[in-house]
């Protein structure tokens, strides 16, 4: 083969390769390219869906939407290929805003590079749409929570989907740059709340320009949310913690319905309509870890928990209401000496006064009588070592030992200091402010409830989505000549003893205080529920570091009691 050959035939086989190529792409492979050319040629403007509205009680809105401008890039028609003019988009966009708008690296969706501008800044933008090609001015809903900080812990907050719940939800249809909810109601409902968006699809041409419109899906709002929440006690029982650290939580008994939940400190969940930088993060977090929802979290429960202890003890007939004990103002064990908090002592006390006083020898006794196993017992059948089913996140099981438990967790036995310790609320038992809050609904009425908030979810045309209602989880573990004895107990708690700093006349109240040993000055507890004779309310305050609960827990709950008379109570009752 001569030269001139074989170029003819390289010639060939180069022609015949490409026309192979050339027919693939056009006959066999064409449908597909002309699809992506489509695709290409058409982008998808986004219609964001508003959150459904959350109402209190009463229908007051206590969470709702707000229209703000914003503005967002097509990262598609600002990509590298004409990197000039990208650079000079930015450039002049940065200009207007004030600050530096970096490159924009994805491209799967419009980016969102600026919220809430004013209107001002949203017309300049407009008005340069010829030289802001990419850019757009759009209006889309954003929350509002009209009472700010008052109910952060119970409504939660939203912001952008991160990276870590992506991975979990994008089977669940969420994606990039979704706005979900981040906590308390907002979070647990999310799927409900947050609606569908939708979309406007634009055929635009090589340059960006919009050609025409190939059709349109409206966004479907969010279902809207009605709960048990009275949203002025909200705000009373907020105002009653004040400035201390701690938590509220009012229940009614009867049904299990959440009135107010209140955790301080707390935070404005306003504030997240803007993404936060980590400099104002650290600043939040800084204020003794606002996001923490105490009433949801474990502490010791200290005296409030001698209800329970007298409960056992009477049940289980290591007691009599009115056997005698002597409170020297401490008890032997071994060799170690324990304390009451009555250095003098209270003499000779009854079990029955032996709440009424919360003397500690008489809960040392029935704690060693006990024993932990028929203590730990109790304790659940009132509810405790195990949530209470409330619909909000966070909520800590809390700890009930007992000798398996000990053995398990830690390699010892049960000593006998256990149980004294145990007989008064201290040593390994952790409880929530909810929990006891059920715990004391249960001896209000004999019947445990489940706290709850949300009643139901509703479309806007009325269709229910979810209904709950009350539901009761079990019984006061106790005949009715116990029940008595713990009742009346509680009731001359307030009535004479360390109870009395939250007594309102016109409303007869039964309780405890409760002053739980702590690393540093003890937490402070006063748990409540009134009228006695109809319970309306179960009051539950806890005060970290507050010391003693007749001083700083016990005054809260007077206040919240004080503004329930006046403004809830349908009768007043005559003192006794």
């Amino acid at each position: 083969m001569n030269k001139d050959q074989a170029l003819w035939l390289a010639i060939t086989l180069a022609f015949l390769v490409i026309f192979g190529r050339l027919f693939q792409l056009q006959v066999i492979e064409g449908g597909k390219y002309r699809r992506l050319a489509l695709e290409n040629a058409a982008k998808t403007i986004p219609i964001y869906a508003p959150r459904g509205i959350i109402y209190d009680r009463v229908g007051k809105i206590i969470a709702q939407n707000q229209a703000v401008f914003s503005i967002q890039v097509m990262p598609q028609l600002l990509s590298d290929h004409d990197p000039e003019r990208r650079d000079r988009v930015l450039k002049k966009l940065s200009a207007i805003l004030g600050e530096e708008v970096k490159p924009i690296k994805r491209a799967d969706r419009p980016i969102l590079i600026k919220d809430n501008i004013d209107v001002k800044t949203a017309i300049t933008v407009e008005e340069l749409g010829k030289e802001l090609k990419g850019v757009e001015v759009v209006v889309h809903p954003v929350r509002l929570y009209p009472y700010g900080k008052a109910a952060s812990h119970l409504l939660g907050y939203v912001g952008e989907i991160e990276a870590d719940e992506l991975k979990r939800l994008k089977i669940e249809g969420y994606r990039l740059g979704d706005t979900i909810g981040k906590d308390g109601i907002e979070k647990i409902y999310d799927k409900l709340i947050r609606g569908k968006d939708g979309g406007k699809r634009i055929e635009v041409d090589v340059r960006g320009n919009p050609i025409r419109v190939l059709g349109s899906v409206n966004p479907a709002p969010g279902a809207d949310v009605f709960t048990t929440i009275d949203i002025e006690l909200q705000q009373a029982a907020d105002v009653a913690l004040g400035a201390k650290i701690g938590a509220v939580v009012v229940l009614d008994p009867r049904s299990g319905e959440l009135l107010s939940l209140v955790s301080h400190p707390n935070y404005d969940p306003n504030i997240f309509v803007k993404q936060l930088e980590s400099v104002e993060w650290e600043k939040l977090e800084k204020k003794r870890h606002p996001f923490m929802d105490r009433a949801l979290a474990i502490y010791p429960p200290g005296s409030i928990f001698k209800a329970i202890v007298l409960t056992a003890a009477l049940e289980k007939k290591v007691t009599e209401p009115k056997e005698s004990f002597f409170c020297p103002g401490y008890y032997r064990i071994n060799n170690r000496i324990a304390r009451c908090w009555k250095e003098s002592g209270h003499g000779r006390i009854t079990a029955e006064d032996g709440l009424v006083n919360s003397c500690d020898i008489v809960f040392y006794e029935l704690g060693r009588r006990l024993g932990p196993d028929l203590i730990a017992e109790y304790s659940r059948k009132y509810g405790l070592g195990e949530r209470t089913g409330l619909d909000l996140p966070h909520e800590k099981i809390g700890l009930v030992p007992d000798t398996a438990w000990k053995k398990r967790a830690l390699g010892e036995g049960w000593y006998e200091g256990d149980s004294i310790n145990y007989g008064i609320g201290q040593g390994f038992l952790q409880v929530t402010p909810i929990q006891m809050a059920k715990v004391y609904g249960t001896i209000a009425t004999g019947r445990q409830m489940r706290p709850y908030i949300v009643t139901e979810i509703r479309k806007k045309d009325g269709e229910a989505l979810y209904q709950q209602g009350p539901k009761e989880v079990g019984v006061i573990p106790g005949n009715s000549e116990t029940v008595k004895v713990v009742r009346d107990a509680l009731r001359e708690v307030v009535k004479r003893a360390t109870g009395r700093a939250a007594s309102v006349p016109g409303i007869p109240a039964a309780g405890k205080t409760g002053t739980a040993q702590n690393p540093g000055l003890p937490h402070a507890w006063f748990i409540c529920y009134a009228p006695y004779d109809e319970p309306e309310i179960v009051i539950a305050s806890f005060v970290e570091h507050g010391e003693h609960g007749d001083q700083s827990s016990a005054h809260v709950a007077r206040d919240i009691l004080k503004w329930y008379k006046e403004n809830r109570l349908q009768k007043e009752y005559a003192e006794e």
